[in-house]
């Protein structure tokens, strides 16, 4: 058996109008704040829905963007480039480059979806709002276009110091250390094999004490000049 409900409170009769008169009285007596646009800019939150920029570089035309807008105002065309391999034996490579990437902004309802989808932080938010144009054409903006928003996108807020270092950065810095220690490695055994290859360079010195001289050769034990023809056998026969 159910529970009885309790007795519900009577209300006053004319009470919510009385709230709402409170309302405008209060708003009434207050100082009315004017902004004077355009003469003076609004303070906009850092992260505002002004306007998408792209930074190109990160695109990899995957139209992960494109398919999950509810709009369908994202225009992208690429074409398909064989990159050759990367070490002698390996294998061709074939990537897509950016042909067009254009968003009409007279459709877009600035959602957002574009953003959060994106894999490789392609696309960004700009506070940037004042781009209003008489002619609705001129609302599509292309890829360079997009790439000038760039410049106006404020930067991240810095992370929490007791936060855990990005997996992207710790790999970096890996990868860094890594390198640096084989240059390391590589500039010791330069130095090492540096005297070696002077000791080899460096002339011997002559055999049997004696020092050779342009056509003659001279014995250092008894400084007596020697020809350095050779002598003829015959001579000692006659």
């Amino acid at each position: 058996m159910a529970e009885p409900l309790p007795p519900t409170r009577s209300r006053i009769p004319g009470s919510g109008l009385a709230k709402g008169l409170a309302v405008t009285l209060r708003t009434m007596t207050k100082k009315t704040v004017t902004a004077q646009y355009p003469d003076a800019q609004p303070e906009l939150p850092p992260r505002s829905r002004g306007v998408i920029g792209l930074f190109e570089e990160n695109c990899t035309v995957c139209m992960l963007c494109a398919r999950e807008c509810p709009d369908w105002c994202i225009y992208i065309d690429s074409h398909k480039e064989t990159v050759p391999p990367a070490a002698p034996g390996g294998r061709e490579r074939s990537r897509n480059v950016l042909d067009r990437f254009a968003i009409d902004f007279s459709l877009c309802m600035y959602c957002g979806i574009c953003i959060e989808v994106c894999p490789f932080d392609a696309l960004f938010w700009s506070p940037e709002f004042e781009y209003a144009e008489t002619d609705i054409h001129e609302l599509t903006h292309e890829r360079d276009k997009l790439r000038e928003w760039m410049w106006t996108v404020p930067a991240p807020p810095a992370l929490d110091p007791g936060a855990e270092e990005p997996k992207e950065l710790a790999a970096a810095r890996k990868t860094a250390d890594k390198l640096a220690a084989e240059a390391a490695t590589a500039a010791t055994a330069a130095e090492l094999a540096a005297p070696t290859a002077e000791q080899a360079a460096q002339p011997e010195p002559p055999a049997g004490g004696t020092t050779t001289t342009t056509g003659s050769t001279e014995d250092t034990t008894t400084g007596t000049p020697e020809s350095s023809q050779p002598s003829d056998p015959q001579d000692g026969a006659s």
